[in-house]
């Protein structure tokens, strides 16, 4: 596994998210609350739905088409959802965002 530029900090929206696709060809959701900045899988597990049309609460990535629900920080699923979402590690080098895929 290597790091992989996704994108300069400033194109993801305050306490938004945003869609990315990695160099390994991994479709990466970044999601920003606050100051700190997560990522996961961009497809919901359950049909595939694009999990960047959901909505995030800061801490709660919600599917908009069915609404399975999952904790951002470990992937784990809340509520309906019945599979988790794999999540990848990022860093902040100056104002450049990486993520780490298992790709």
């Amino acid at each position: 596994m290597s790091w992989q530029r996704l994108c300069g900090i400033a194109e993801i929206p305050k306490d938004g998210m945003l869609q990315f696709t990695a160099a390994d060809g991994t479709d990466v959701l970044l999601l920003s609350s606050g100051s700190t900045r997560y990522a996961c899988q961009a497809q919901c597990p359950h049909l595939d739905t694009p999990l960047a049309e959901g909505m995030f609460d800061g801490s709660t990535l919600t599917c908009h088409l069915h609404l399975w629900q999952w904790d951002i920080e470990s992937g784990d699923p809340k509520g309906l959802a019945e599979l988790p979402l794999a999540c990848y590690e990022v860093k902040e080098e100056g104002d450049i965002l990486y993520v780490q895929t298992d790709s």
